[in-house]
């Protein structure tokens, strides 16, 4: 790049850089991230999952394995009453306790995939995206021979050698679910380092780790949020089908364990307070990380689009 356009490039880019100061820019970016009733409603549900998933067991009235007995028989497929809340199980075991003892594994079985699956993910792309050549080349055939594994028969084989453990699980699922977020990471990057901005950082000798860190990455966070939120949900619904399916540990009380417990009783449409609430959280788990995984990405688009020159 010539030193005369280069100058031009950096007058043109400080005249339309934002000079208000961080906390102004932070707040009117917390404003329009508000602003959208769908976020908050993500956000606040969100919050309230993660409250659940932490201190979930304090407050729950039973320890989600303890039998109910009434005049020394236990209380089996009792329905929805003042004293159990959504009733009960074929052993006897209080539904309400289970739903709120399963936030935790279901929660912490969504948010470690995802950051497996992105950390895997953001690597690839970057590095087959940045580098380009033999190194994209292998990369993308690596990552067209993962898309040919079966999900399902995977899994059967995994747990035949690693047995049904809770973290061997969410690291399979982390090895698995990479595949297509590391391709559209791979394309971001081929757009942003050809943006006149990373041109001119290389030009004046800026480092690859530098060049990543400094203009890639944070140009890519919106992008890297929402699929994270993407992910967890993603592997919330795997794990809730993988246990449905009898792949997950059954002593583990997570909500896709509670839905294969009631299918295992033959009674799940009759029991229909042992199979609805755990479904509705699953689907309101993964409805919540979407939001706020899209209203960020808002937030970054808006930020692209008023530097982009």
């Amino acid at each position: 790049m010539h030193l005369g356009s280069t100058i031009k490039y950096i007058t043109q880019l400080l005249g339309k850089l934002d000079r208000r100061s961080p906390s102004i820019r932070s707040n009117e970016q917390l404003r329009v991230f508000f602003s959208d009733s769908l976020t908050v409603f993500g956000v606040v549900s969100l919050l309230l999952l993660v409250s659940l998933a932490i201190f979930g067991p304090m407050l729950a009235p039973y320890s989600y394995d303890e039998a109910q007995y009434q005049d020394d028989e236990l209380v089996r497929f009792q329905p929805p009453s003042t004293e159990y809340l959504l009733g009960t199980t074929q052993t006897g075991n209080d539904v309400f306790s289970r739903l709120i003892y399963g936030a935790r594994p279901t929660a912490v079985i969504g948010f470690s995939t995802a950051a497996i699956v992105i950390a895997i993910a953001l690597a690839v792309g970057l590095t087959a995206g940045y580098l380009g050549g033999r190194v994209d080349e292998s990369l993308m055939r690596l990552v067209d021979l993962l898309y040919g594994v079966p999900l399902i028969p995977a899994a059967i084989m995994f747990i035949t050698f690693y047995g049904m453990g809770f973290w061997s699980i969410i690291l399979f699922m982390g090895i698995i679910l990479w595949r297509g977020s590391s391709r559209v990471f791979r394309s971001e990057v081929m757009q942003l380092k050809q943006r006149p901005y990373v041109q001119v950082a290389r030009s004046f000798g800026g480092s690859r780790p530098y060049i990543v860190g400094r203009h890639i990455i944070p140009n890519m966070m919106g992008m890297i949020v929402l699929f994270f939120a993407l992910s967890v949900g993603l592997a919330v619904l795997i794990s809730a089908g993988l246990a449905f399916l009898g792949l997950m540990n059954p002593f583990i009380p997570s909500w896709g364990i509670m839905l294969q417990n009631a299918y295992n009783s033959g009674r799940m449409l009759e029991v229909w307070w042992w199979t609805f609430p755990p479904g509705i959280m699953i689907s309101w788990l993964v409805l919540s990380t979407y939001l706020v995984g899209r209203g960020y990405e808002r937030i970054q688009e808006g930020k692209e689009r008023g530097v982009q020159l």
